[in-house]
């Protein structure tokens, strides 16, 4: 009876984790739809949502100015201390450019960079910041 409680307790930890977490990739899809939005609307021309590789995902792949545009879309309910740009560290940055060099053997591009826009909330108004060119430094 004792390890039945138990497979109980840990099924409902996990579906609890489960909901959360689809909540999470529901809520991340949200933002990232009005990311796009806002990059078509500035004159971006999206080429891939969600790429995934063996090495990683990137979130859009979009073509703009010339070259091919590797973004990263953070967001953050709460802005106070940090920017979602901020969330991006240089393992995330390793891997789109490991994305991008198996992107390379398909396909044929030589101008490319990697960006990120930032999706917050301030003053109950949707805001974006676009960073252009994240490097590995």
């Amino acid at each position: 009876m004792n390890i039945l409680l138990t497979v109980e307790y840990y099924f409902f930890l996990f579906s609890k984790a489960l909901i959360f977490f689809s909540m999470s990739i529901s809520k991340g899809r949200f933002f990232e739809k009005q990311a796009i939005k806002h990059l078509t609307s500035k004159g971006h021309e999206i080429i891939f949502k969600n790429f995934y590789t063996w090495c990683g995902e990137v979130d859009l792949i979009t073509f703009y100015q010339g070259r091919v545009r590797f973004i990263e879309v953070k967001y953050l309910s709460k802005t106070k201390l940090i920017m979602p740009i901020d969330k991006i560290d240089l393992y995330k940055v390793r891997r789109i450019f490991l994305c991008i060099s198996y992107l390379k053997k398909f396909c044929k591009f030589s101008r490319f960079q990697v960006d990120a826009i930032s999706v917050y909330f301030k003053n109950n108004k949707l805001n974006f910041d676009y960073t252009e060119d994240l490097r590995l430094y």
